[in-house]
């Protein structure tokens, strides 16, 4: 990869989602920013990547643009329920609540209505070890883009990103302090802010050096 880039809000729109784009998931954006021009044989996409990454943030954000229908399981086929012609499939994996028969119908009947379906994966969907054989090839086909790993340019404004989500105020001193000690880690640091945030609270203490000193203790188990 070439020059990284920091994480910067964007429109109006992406400040509404909670997303915030850079060299990460820059990609997975300009392919939702080109719906409905998904190139064939399906006009299906497939953005994965790790947890707490900002997948179901990219499909809320895709939602808000085409109305598409949300859905984090589909455990049986009942075309009633299913409403419209574009889908997001969120919390995506190889499980019980989404029924390899139930998918397959699925996937065949948006694809004769000429609709769009968002599959939101930690792992890549034709990577899966899917038992239908019909279900794994049509798969292998739907277009796939990946959300990188955290780069260290991005772990300050991701940090702020989700003090601020939090109301959480925090000084550049702290920021400072945190960077070099952390984990590159999209869930590692959703958490050490969530812990950071909730000692703050509980103490009624505006956060300190201390209070992280003990918080990265006790997440890493090492005295600093």
């Amino acid at each position: 990869m070439t020059e990284q880039l920091p994480l910067v809000f964007g429109d109006a729109s992406d400040v509404s989602s909670g997303l915030i784009t850079g060299p990460e998931n820059e990609l997975a954006i300009k392919w939702l920013k080109n719906w409905p021009d998904w190139p064939p044989p399906s006009r299906f996409l497939n953005i994965f990547g790790p947890v707490a990454c900002g997948k179901s943030r990219l499909g809320e954000f895709h939602r808000q643009r085409t109305q598409a229908q949300i859905l984090t399981r589909l455990d049986s086929w009942d075309p009633r329920s299913l409403t419209g012609s574009h889908f997001i499939l969120d919390e995506f994996t190889q499980s019980k609540i989404w029924s390899e028969e139930a998918l397959f119908f699925l996937y065949q009947t948006i694809t004769e209505n000429s609709g769009t379906i968002l599959f939101l994966s930690d792992k890549p969907i034709s990577n899966m070890a899917w038992q239908l054989d019909d279900l794994r090839s049509r798969f292998r086909s739907v277009n796939a883009q990946e959300i990188l790993p955290l780069s260290e340019a991005s772990l300050r404004p991701l940090l702020e990103h989700h003090f601020t989500q939090r109301q959480c105020v925090i000084s550049q001193t702290i920021l400072n302090f945190l960077i070099p000690r952390i984990q590159r880690e999209y869930s590692y640091v959703q958490k050490l802010v969530y812990e950071i945030d909730t000692r703050s609270l509980t103490n009624k203490k505006a956060v300190s050096i201390g209070l992280v000193k003990q918080v990265l203790s006790e997440m890493s188990g090492d005295n600093l």
